[in-house]
């Protein structure tokens, strides 16, 4: 199973594209299964260890502020355009971490391309 995590200001436009990289998944014949960052606290992601993947959505700050230190390990983190400000500091935390990240492109977000979203993460997790 592969753990994507989609960081955006407060959550929702990345629940937005997390919705539509999971529909994009289960387009190309993976399981696929959106969770929310209590799922990842109370690792209640090992209830979807049948899937091929698990895409995350939740707020940057769930990084910045090293919270994520005590949830379970995800393989690759995509941050939105929108707090690509804060790419820099959640960057550091994620590389102690050992846990790969980039900037989702802005034109890929703004049209919800959930298919170049998916791709990138995919990428991102086996680099």
């Amino acid at each position: 199973m592969k753990k994507l995590l989609i960081v955006c200001a407060g959550g929702a436009t990345s629940s937005m594209m997390a919705q539509r990289v999971v529909q994009e998944a289960e387009k190309e014949g993976m399981k696929a299964k959106l969770l929310f960052p209590e799922d990842l606290k109370y690792d209640r992601v090992k209830a979807h260890e049948d899937k091929d993947l698990v895409v995350v959505m939740g707020p940057i700050d769930m990084i910045t502020t090293l919270r994520l230190q005590g949830f379970s390990r995800v393989d690759a983190v995509l941050v939105s355009p929108q707090v690509k400000y804060l790419f820099k500091n959640a960057e550091k935390v994620l590389q102690q971490l050992e846990i790969p990240c980039e900037n989702i492109d802005s034109l890929s977000f703004g049209r919800m391309r959930g298919d170049l979203i998916l791709k990138q993460g995919l990428a991102l997790m086996n680099d």
